[in-house]
């Protein structure tokens, strides 16, 4: 049953950060140096963004150890 569960967040997991790297742009910020006329281009995430790849990156966590957990034994007297 754990090994279930864990590999049901694993993909969870997974599937969901393939759909937010979808749905998420960047915000690009162009400078421009006239002095120079070299342009810095600088992109950035949301923080709602990196909160979520945070709780996924727990949740890969959670499920991967779910997977490799031992079962213990219980005896019956």
């Amino acid at each position: 049953m754990k090994r279930a569960i864990g590999i049901f967040l694993i993909a969870q997991a997974v599937l969901t950060y393939l759909t937010i790297k979808m749905i998420y742009t960047p915000f690009i910020v162009r400078v421009l140096d006239r002095n120079t006329r070299v342009m810095t281009v600088s992109y950035s995430f949301p923080l709602t963004y990196w909160l979520i790849c945070i709780a996924l990156g727990i949740m890969l966590i959670v499920g991967t150890y779910l997977v490799f957990a031992k079962e213990k034994k219980q005896i019956f007297n």
